[in-house]
């Protein structure tokens, strides 16, 4: 039994030491460090593990094949492998890594060096998110005490594809490369230059016990008659409004602005979605790169479609837009 635990213990050790030989520099290392101040607090702080895809599929860290490590830590690892088609579809949009990071201020992703769309996050909206989590029913043991020690974990993965032939290769983080966040700034100055005031959209919508909505006194019905168009459409399943109605959610919302998407319930608010700095235009250069417009809309001119995107995107990240959902309270409607 004794020399059975040391074999584990040793084959834990390898494992550990070929795993730490195949990582990177991690965007925002030391960020998670930072916060511990004294010996007891919990901390781990890691340089980004870089997972090579081959061009069959199979999965390496460190030049050692992921089914061999599991194989010396007891684990089935076998399941990991890509589908070689994935690999390929890759390699022809030139996407030569993925990297999922994890910072004491949030969930940060990059494409190519290049960030697009992330999480921010603080002490006080992972908190938030434990509780929501709790409030919807959602099963997650202990969320209420791991969640808030995620801005402690400093760790990330960088998923590594093969370079296409005779194409440059990508650091892992394209850093000082601000083109696409000026880029966006300027598109959204202009837009403001052009129509003088930020547009502004606030959208109050009052449920009823039974699914019905009232919006600026009117009901679904009447907007429904009034516009022409199946309003009443969303409408929600009275079981659901009553289920979130005892569970105690009284208010959602949603709202957009030139940082990103925000999100609240009751007030209290959720991490946001990030789009500020050129994120969302480094994720039309990754969709434009992969052909995946080709996907959503074949056949049509992609020309056309970029260009009318890259014109909507100032609008709709200029816009203050506002939809605060009220639920009622204890089976009656929320007065208004």
């Amino acid at each position: 039994m004794y020399n059975r635990r040391i074999a584990v213990w040793a084959s834990l050790l390898l494992v550990a030491m070929l795993v730490l030989s195949g990582c990177a520099p991690r965007v925002g290392a030391g960020s998670s460090a930072a916060l511990a101040k004294d010996p007891t607090e919990l901390v781990i702080d890691l340089p980004a593990l870089v997972v090579d895809i081959n061009a069959d599929g199979s999965p390496s860290v460190g030049n050692v094949p992921v089914a061999e490590l599991g194989a010396l830590a007891g684990a089935d690892l076998s399941t990991l492998a890509v589908p070689k088609e994935w690999v390929d579809y890759m390699v022809a949009g030139n996407i030569q890594h993925i990297q999922i990071d994890n910072k004491a201020d949030g969930l940060l992703l990059l494409v190519n060096g290049q960030p697009i769309p992330s999480l921010v996050w603080d002490g006080e909206s992972l908190q938030t998110t434990a509780e929501v989590l709790n409030t919807f029913g959602v099963a997650i043991p202990m969320a209420e005490k791991v969640l808030p020690l995620v801005q402690r974990l400093g760790i990330g993965v960088i998923v590594r594809f093969p370079v296409p032939e005779g194409a440059e290769i990508i650091p892992f983080y394209v850093e000082g490369d601000d083109t696409a966040a000026m880029a966006a700034k300027k598109a959204q100055e202009e837009f403001l230059a052009a129509v003088g005031v930020p547009p502004r959209i606030n959208l109050p919508v009052f449920y009823n016990p039974d699914g019905s909505f009232t919006l600026g006194d009117l009901t679904d019905a009447e907007w429904s008659a009034l516009t022409g168009a199946p309003v009443y459409a969303l409408r929600l399943n009275p079981q659901l409004v009553k289920s979130l109605s005892e569970r105690g959610v009284k208010s959602l919302t949603i709202s957009t602005d030139a940082e990103g998407i925000h999100i609240m319930v009751n007030g209290k608010a959720l991490p946001t979605l990030t789009w500020g700095n050129g994120e969302l235009q480094h994720l039309l250069n990754v969709a434009d790169q992969m052909n995946l417009w080709e996907l959503v809309a074949p056949g049509m001119n992609m020309g056309d479609i970029l260009a009318t995107v890259h014109e909507l995107l100032p609008v709709i990240q200029t816009t203050d837009f506002d939809l605060h959902v009220f639920l009622p309270e204890g089976g009656m409607a929320v007065a208004r």
